[in-house]
């Protein structure tokens, strides 16, 4: 039981720590991974509680959460990606990839059908692996870190798929390296943008000073 507490403290903690290590990201790109951060806060919340206060209706409300953090959390990381990568999306755009993860996660949690939770977190992780390749010719290491997060994305899948106690343990650490990968890749990517930015800026001022 120690154990299983510790490994679910470490969740909190990685959610936590990607939102300090995301400060130089971009501003929507903070915002989307600030929300999956709080998410898996919740979901190491409601696993320590079932832990502590074993009972069927905390064990429940545990697995309610899970399946619902683990639709809509990893949607949230590809659309920071996105925002990053590519350009930040537009609300609209936003609330149509979110809204079917969450109905899925709902579902997921009334029906008792995993597999309804797990599908969104699959796609998000195939989303960002293909935003980290469509991104590779520019750069190799924000992506590397991306495409690390995404296989720990579906570990995470096949963590929930096979269930139990060991199943949920897994999800939750891999959960912890996704989104700690998924942070260092937006912060990575930001700082190459602001050093990019500024080149042209030097190289205007060099030619203003040979004038």
């Amino acid at each position: 039981m120690t154990g299983d507490a510790a490994f679910c403290a470490v969740l909190a903690l990685a959610a936590l720590l990607s939102v300090l290590a995301s400060r130089p990201a971009r501003p929507a790109s903070r915002s989307y991974l600030r929300l999956a951060a709080v998410l898996y806060v919740a979901l190491s919340i409601a696993d320590e509680s079932a832990i502590f206060l074993p009972g069927t209706a905390t064990a429940s409300f545990a697995q309610s959460v899970t399946l619902v953090v683990s639709a809509l959390a990893p949607a949230l990381l590809a659309l920071a990606l996105f925002a990053t990568f590519e350009h930040p999306p537009k609300s609209w755009v936003a609330a149509m990839l979110l809204t079917p993860a969450l109905l899925a996660g709902i579902a997921a949690a009334i029906g008792g059908v995993d597999v309804l939770s797990l599908a969104p977190l699959a796609a998000s992780a195939f989303v960002i692996l293909a935003l980290s390749v469509r991104r590779w010719r520019l750069e190799r290491r924000g992506p590397l870190h991306a495409i690390a997060a995404a296989l720990c994305l579906l570990g995470g899948a096949a963590a929930g798929a096979a269930g139990g106690d060991v199943g949920r343990t897994a999800l939750a650490l891999f959960s912890a390296a996704s989104v700690l990968g998924l942070s260092l890749a937006l912060a990575r990517r930001s700082r190459l943008l602001v050093e990019e930015d500024r080149r042209p800026d030097m190289r205007f001022a060099a030619i203003g000073g040979q004038r």
